[in-house]
């Protein structure tokens, strides 16, 4: 399995600083919005970034700008913006940041700016920000562990389990694995949202729309060049755009209809059918053709002839339900490998083997190890170990795919906790006392011992394939949890460098909201399945859009009936290169004969570039238009 090398992922992290820093430094851009800004034109594009609301002129006892905008009051519901704490004497920052509603984190453990400038001194601020980047950094990494080692893996075995396609099993798992965090942030952004506001929700969706299907996409054809499935590449952005007309239509009528919001979730599950039904027809009316000794089947008969005349070998057609090729063949490797371990008579035991595995240190490589391997080595060990100790593993490429009867019976009971603790359920308690924690760890211990007497050390149990769905699930979770976190230490860092809502939310926090679909998709492309993450580049925010619009809106207008929105330019804007975005695939890859070329790639992260200069150039009012 390919990793990300340590150098890679350093470069990807100093190109963020210096991102901020040219945009700090930049003359052309304001990265301070003044007081006469208008407070429509203040909507931050992300997900995770919480409601940023421009204050308004209140009577209110507390501190005040000169311009009657109070910075924060006497109560701790305050409506200052957070990027007010420069405007404030310094001594007075910590308070100001405790005090002020936007400063505090919705999602997440640790409130960054709080962190900033309370634990340190004024003159000691860059050394929190020191501090606050190799702890970023530590999690980037770590969402590129999850991703790679423990994600993907639980993927492919419940592809196999359930007879999934690639296309299958991308419009489904792994969209959810991506477009969690960016549901529940949706839900939690329309919820808190003020006055309408819920155009943050909208601009957020697209723009994360438009970072996937531009620069993921890209990158992945970039990376993996490959033939595009006809049909499942169409449906797929036809659905799209038919989405994305829909929402831009609720948006041009500024109000959303309960009928209008549940039809959102319809039409995704309406989507999904006709993957699943699509695929189901095709399957039985299909006749299969003959190149050589390999069957091909009329499906993917195109590619697949491709991929046979390049390779000579049928193992990597992405047509059949994922790793089924390496059934026969890693239950040989197994049978060597085990009667290796008969023969040697110097065999670890279970708890030996128990140690190794928890091991969070490459120890068989470490002797060649240059001085930086070994220092990423070092640096990204606890997160290994958390990962390894909550984390099942399925992997048919290891050896009795990677069965250890102490640990997967261990990860039963801690994987079960941490899910609990990360999600908060856990913190809940029933009745009045007995904590949910506790309950999950009593049924934890319950499962952990269960699997331990009716296992065995040297085989896996028939229900090993199990551990795939409990993997995947804890495995959501973590990059569900260490997303969260990055994206709040962006938000930090866009504070202390005054950095303007909309070039914070269309850069840094833009990406770090897909930095899961980037690594997720990416990663698969690199393992060799091109094609499962091009499926996830459509299917994944096509779940977030119809999903992340419907499911809340769904929940306010029955509290409350029609929803009024309040939209800004931005939205329309950042609609109109979503859909710029996807028609550009949909006439592109079928002029080219659905090959997914560098070219093609190359292309889409240009138009990216152009998307980020026009957004920019709105948000300055360079480019301003009447959308009343």
């Amino acid at each position: 399995m390919k990793r990300f090398s340590p150098l890679s992922i350093v470069l990807l992290a100093l190109s963020s600083v210096i991102v901020v820093l040219l945009t700090v430094l930049k003359k052309g851009v304001p990265i301070v919005a003044s007081v006469d800004s208008d407070p429509e034109r203040l909507n931050v594009d992300s997900s995770v970034l919480r409601a940023l609301l421009w204050y308004s002129d209140t009577g209110a006892d507390g501190w005040t700008n000169g311009s009657g905008y109070s910075l924060f009051g006497n109560d701790s519901d305050s409506d200052a913006d957070c990027s007010d704490v420069h405007k404030v004497n310094k001594s007075m920052r910590c308070d100001f940041t405790k005090t002020t509603d936007d400063c505090s984190v919705d999602e997440g453990f640790v409130d960054y700016t709080v962190f900033a400038y309370c634990q340190f001194t004024p003159s000691l601020l860059p050394l929190a920000l020191v501090i606050l980047f190799i702890w970023w950094l530590f999690l980037f990494i770590g969402l590129a562990i999850t991703a790679d080692d423990y994600f993907c893996p639980a993927l492919t075995v419940i592809s196999k389990t359930l007879h999934l396609s690639h296309n299958i099993a991308g419009v489904t798992f792994l969209a959810f694995g991506n477009g969690a965090p960016d549901i529940f942030s949706a839900i939690a952004a329309i919820g808190n949202a003020k006055n309408g506001e819920a155009g943050l929700a909208f601009g957020a969706l697209f723009g994360a729309g438009v970072f996937v299907t531009a620069v993921v996409a890209g990158t992945i054809a970039i990376i993996h060049p490959f033939n595009a499935m006809q049909r499942p590449f169409l449906r797929d952005i036809v659905f799209y755009l038919a989405a994305v007309f829909w929402t831009f239509s609720v948006m041009w009528d500024k109000k959303i209809t309960k009928i209008e919001a549940i039809g959102f979730i319809l039409l995704y599950i309406v989507y999904v059918l006709v993957v699943v039904l699509g695929r189901y027809i095709y399957q039985r009316f299909k006749t299969p053709d003959v190149i050589g000794e390999i069957t091909v089947k009329n499906e993917d008969k195109d590619e697949t002839a491709s991929d046979v005349e390049e390779t000579g070998d049928s193992a990597g057609s992405e047509s059949k339900p994922l790793l089924s090729s390496l059934r026969s063949e890693t239950r040989g490797n197994v049978n060597i490998s085990t009667e290796s371990m008969e023969s040697s008579p110097e065999d670890p035991s279970p708890f030996q083997q128990f140690l190794y595995a928890i091991n969070p240190i490459d120890t068989e490589n470490w002797p060649e190890m240059n001085l930086i391997k070994k220092i990423y080595e070092v640096f990204k060990c606890p997160m290994v170990f958390l990962l390894v100790i909550t984390t099942p593993v399925v992997d048919y490429d290891e050896e009795l795919h990677k069965w250890n009867r102490y640990l997967n019976s261990l990860q039963l009971t801690t994987g079960l906790l941490f899910a609990s603790l990360a999600t908060k359920v856990g913190l809940n308690t029933i009745g009045s006392s007995f904590p949910v924690w506790a309950l999950v760890l009593i049924i934890g211990v319950a499962l952990s011992l269960l699997v331990f007497f009716t296992s065995k050390n040297d085989q896996q149990p028939k229900y090993h394939p199990l551990f795939a769905y409990v993997g995947f699930v804890v495995a959501v979770v973590w990059i569900y949890s260490v997303a969260n976190e990055v994206v709040n230490i962006l938000q930090t860092f866009g504070v202390v460098f005054s950095i303007s809502n909309a070039v914070l939310g269309l850069t840094l926090l833009a990406w770090g909201n897909s930095i899961g679909d980037l690594i997720a998709d990416t990663v698969m492309a690199r393992q060799g399945y091109p094609r499962i993450g091009i499926s996830a580049c459509f299917g994944g925010p096509l779940f977030n859009l119809l999903l992340g619009i419907g499911i809340p809106f769904t929940i306010a207008t029955i509290k409350k009936g029609d929803y009024e929105l309040s939209i800004t330019l931005e939205e329309y804007v950042l609609a109109g290169f979503l859909a710029l975005s996807l028609l550009t695939s949909l006439i592109v890859v079928p002029l080219s004969k659905f090959r997914m070329s560098r070219p093609y790639g190359i292309g889409l992260i240009v138009l990216y570039v152009i998307f980020l200069v026009v957004a920019l150039l709105t948000e300055s009012n360079v480019i301003t238009a009447d959308i009343n």
